[in-house]
C-alpha cells in the first residue's frame, strides 16, 4: 500500500505535464456532446493497439465518448489511475499486479488473450533444450517477460537460473544488440520486433504465448469508477469488444492490414506474417478464463511481488463484457 501511495504523491504533480504531452497525440477532434476519457498508456505496442485502433476507427465516438490516450510510463499511468487523473488505462497484467500490490482497480476487458513475444535464438540454437548452460535476455527482472522466460523453460523442463542464466538486457534494440554481441544466445522480443530481429540473422524459435497464455492487453479502471460510473464503463468495454470484433473478421484483413503497416512501419510480407500471427492472440469477447488470470497472479509470486495467492476472480470485472 506504502509504494502506491508514494507513487499517487508523484502523479499529482506530474500529471499536468503528461496531460499537455497527451493533448499532442494524434486522434479525432473531440466534440463537445461527447464525455471525455483519459486513457493512460505506456507504450503503442500490440498489447495496446486495440486501443489506439478503436480510436483511429472512432468505436469510442460511437459510444459518444472524447477518448484522450495519454503517454506516461507504467508506474505513473498506475498511480495517477489510482489518483483519478485517469479514468482508464489500456494496461491489463500491470494493472492486475498493481492491483495484488493494494490498488483499488479492476481489470474490466481484455483484447488480446495472449502475449505475442516471440524466442529469438543464435544459431547455437535449434530448440528450447538448448538453451542449457546458455544466457537468455529479457526486459527486466520484474517484467512480464521474465515470467514467461520462468514459465516457458520450465514447460520445457529446464530449471531457471539453474540451467539457464537469465538477464535483463532492456527494450527491444537493447535485447537484439545483446543478440549481436553474443551477450545473450536467446531473447524473448515483443512483436513486430522479433520480425526485425530474425531480418538481422536471427531465428524465432517459438512464440513464447503459444505456452504462456498470459492475458496482455485489454482495459482496467478504478473500483470507484465502476461504482460511480456503471454507463460510462459499459460503453468504454463496449467500443474495444466491437473494435476488436471488427478487426478479427475476414472481410476487413485489407484495411487492418494497411492500418498495421503504417502503424509499425511494415513493408507487406511482414504485415502479412504480422496478421497471421497477431489476429489469433486476439480476444472478441472481451474475455478471458480465469485460469488465465490466475497466471498473472503465479507469475507475481514467483518474482516476489506478493507472499500468498489471490483468488484471481477478485482482480477482474467481466460483467460489463458478458452479452457484447
Amino acid at each position: 500500500m506504502k509504494g502506491w501511495k508514494n507513487f499517487r504523491s508523484r502523479a499529482r504533480c506530474l500529471f499536468a505535464a503528461i496531460a499537455l504531452a497527451g493533448a499532442l497525440l494524434p486522434g479525432h477532434s473531440s466534440a463537445q456532446a461527447r464525455r471525455e476519457i483519459r486513457i493512460g498508456s505506456s507504450v503503442i505496442g500490440f498489447s495496446s493497439l486495440m486501443t489506439y485502433f478503436a480510436r483511429d476507427y472512432q468505436f469510442f465516438e460511437k459510444e459518444n465518448l472524447d477518448a484522450k490516450i495519454i503517454y506516461a510510463q507504467t508506474n505513473v499511468v498506475l498511480a495517477a489511475l489510482a489518483a483519478g487523473n485517469f479514468d482508464y488505462t489500456n494496461l491489463a497484467t500491470s494493472a492486475v499486479e498493481a492491483t495484488l500490490r493494494g490498488m483499488p482497480l479492476r481489470l474490466i476487458t481484455v483484447t488480446n488473450a495472449e502475449p505475442l513475444w516471440g524466442i529469438v535464438v543464435r544459431d547455437n540454437v535449434t530448440q528450447i533444450a538448448d538453451l542449457k548452460g546458455k544466457k537468455l535476455g529479457v526486459s527486466s527482472f520484474g517484467g512480464t517477460s521474465y515470467s514467461a522466460a520462468l514459465y516457458v523453460l520450465k514447460h520445457f523442463g529446464l530449471r531457471p537460473k539453474e540451467d539457464v542464466v537469465i538477464l535483463a538486457t532492456g527494450g527491444t534494440t537493447e535485447r537484439i544488440a545483446a543478440l549481436k554481441h553474443g551477450s545473450v544466445d536467446a531473447a524473448i522480443i515483443p512483436a513486430p520486433g522479433d520480425m526485425k530481429a530474425r531480418q538481422e540473422g536471427f531465428a524465432i524459435l517459438l512464440d513464447a504465448g503459444s505456452v504462456y497464455k498470459l492475458p496482455n492487453g485489454g482495459m482496467s479502471t478504478t473500483v470507484a469508477k465502476i461504482r460511480e460510473n456503471p454507463d460510462e464503463v459499459r460503453r468504454v468495454v463496449r467500443a474495444l469488444v466491437q473494435a476488436t470484433k471488427f478487426f478479427v473478421e475476414p472481410r476487413n484483413k485489407s484495411e487492418i492490414m494497411r492500418y498495421l503497416g503504417r502503424v509499425f512501419k511494415l513493408d507487406p510480407a511482414s504485415t502479412e506474417e504480422f496478421y497471421q500471427r497477431f489476429v489469433p492472440t486476439l480476444s472478441p469477447t472481451g474475455m478471458v478464463e480465469l485460469d488465465k488470470i490466475k497466471l498473472i497472479v503465479d507469475g507475481a509470486l514467483d518474482r516476489g511481488l506478493i507472499t500468498k495467492p489471490v483468488g484471481p476472480e477478485s482482480l477482474v470485472d467481466f460483467s460489463f463484457a458478458r452479452g457484447l
